[in-house]
């Protein structure tokens, strides 16, 4: 039999399709590293151990650690997924009380699942693109902060993965004067301290934990991942600990070999090509305010909608009279281009230190002529804004709990046993022991119809949803 998902790695690398998504080394571009399969190593003598380390990883993880202002840094080499988990779990265990925002990534959801704690949630504000979170506000965190004090920690994305960032440093403020951990999933953000046209960066605004994926903005491969300890109020051997039982006992010496040669590249050469790459993408932004049925979501939201501010890098357009998922198509399929996502009113490319200037200016050339051609359709739907869902049972309970199926029209009303998260960027509308509402259902329904992946599911064409019995 053919090997058809290693034949289609190689088509897809050779046909020329110019990548505006994660790994931030773009497919290699900025990653000057040979012979990668010659350092897939195990724990061999002189190699350290991750799990236990005090040789060469202990003296990387210290390196990063000074690079980036932390108190300690862990390589997590399973993603940011279980770099939260392990986090929440050094922080929270049975039935402790977790303040998340609404809008976290499904791995917070599945670290309540793994400790068993229990959620309240913060919604965040909605910005003027309609399926697009806005940020969370230093006063909804303030209100929930007072309403459970017994709470341990609060947890927010931020910058969002459309590059939306929250106002993390009056937020701490308010966490610490009520003795909380402040965890802030920072995974879009690894480039922040690169540049002050970049937003603040978590550790700098006051975040006791923060959770980055260099490989989304940064020159490293995919899984390459860190935790960073930022204060005295975290026991960073519990983090440790943590991670030991949350990831992989063989971790990959290229993930982390190639977190510390990235570490070296920015110390020695961050800040010239940052100070390049962020004039360029100003130039760039201010090249599509002539749109006329898109809009570019620019530096004009900050003050609004919860957000303190954006990062530049993220290219998102937004359109409220077109399917942008449609345009993402439009872009790949006529200018060969492939897109980090594309959403039901807005699309994202992901622009790096990795990137060809020429390419960038290619895709804004290429989004300034499909503004113009394309038709606006005035009746069309708007995704409602999801709101913060009755939790009728705890996160870990649904998922021990018997469930059954039952048609999508007849599921408003049940209690979900099942994530129902369009993806990308990976946020559940619906998780497991919420009770399904209308309004939820609507949203799905039409964000499916419109060409976004639902995820979490187990009926991938919404025919049933998985209710508990």
């Amino acid at each position: 039999m053919a090997a058809k998902l290693y034949d289609k790695l190689i088509d897809y690398s050779k046909n020329g399709r110019y990548p505006f998504h994660m790994p931030g080394h773009k497919m290699g571009r900025g990653i000057d590293i040979k012979d990668v399969f010659a350092m897939d190593i195990t724990e061999i003598d002189g190699f350290d151990n991750l799990h236990n380390p005090s040789g060469i990883i202990k003296k990387a993880q210290e390196d990063y650690a000074s690079l980036f202002g932390a108190k300690h840094t862990f390589f997590a080499v399973n993603g940011a997924t279980g770099a939260l988990q392990a986090a929440i779990m050094a922080v929270c265990g049975p039935d402790d009380k977790v303040i998340m925002a609404r809008n976290c990534h499904r791995s917070v959801y599945s670290a309540m699942i793994l400790t068993g704690t229990r959620t309240v949630y913060i919604m965040p504000q909605y910005s003027c693109i309609s399926d697009l979170p806005g940020g969370v506000t230093p006063e909804s965190v303030e209100k929930a902060v007072k309403e459970n004090p017994d709470a341990k920690a609060v947890v927010i994305t931020s910058p969002t993965a459309e590059g939306i960032v929250s106002d993390l440093r009056a937020v701490a403020e308010i966490v610490h004067k009520n003795n909380m951990v402040l965890i802030a999933d920072e995974a879009h953000g690894a480039h922040f301290i690169f540049s002050d046209k970049f937003p603040e960066a978590a550790l700098k605004a006051g975040a006791d934990i923060v959770v980055q994926s260099a490989h989304k903005t940064l020159p490293c491969p995919t899984q390459s991942s860190v935790i960073h300890i930022g204060s005295d109020l975290v026991d960073s051997e519990k983090v440790r600990e943590a991670l030991s039982i949350i990831e992989t006992s063989s971790p990959s010496y290229i993930f982390m070999g190639t977190l510390d040669w990235c570490r070296e590249y920015l110390e020695r050469e961050g800040s010239k090509l940052y100070s390049g790459f962020t004039e360029f993408l100003i130039n760039q932004r201010g090249r599509l305010s002539c749109l006329k049925n898109m809009r570019l979501l620019d530096k004009d939201v900050c003050g609004k909608y919860g957000i303190k501010d954006i990062d530049i890098s993220k290219i998102v357009i937004s359109s409220q009279n077109v399917n942008c998922v449609e345009i993402a198509d439009i872009l790949r399929k006529k200018y060969n281009m492939e897109m980090e996502m594309g959403c039901h009113g807005h699309f994202m490319a992901i622009c790096t230190i990795s990137d060809e200037k020429e390419k960038i200016k290619d895709l804004v050339n290429a989004i300034i002529e499909i503004d113009k051609e394309i038709i606006p359709d005035r009746s069309r739907k708007q995704v409602l804004k999801f709101t913060s869902l009755n939790r009728v049972v705890s996160l870990r309970n649904a998922y021990y709990s018997k469930a059954e199926d039952v048609p999508y029209s007849e599921a408003e009303g049940r209690v979900s046993a099942e994530f129902l998260i369009p993806y990308p960027p990976g946020i559940p509308v619906i998780s497991p022991g919420e009770l399904i509402t209308k309004e939820a259902l609507e949203n799905i329904r039409l964000l499916y119809e419109s060409g976004v992946e639902i995820t979490g599911v187990k009926y991938q064409r919404l025919e049933k949803l998985r209710v508990l019995s």
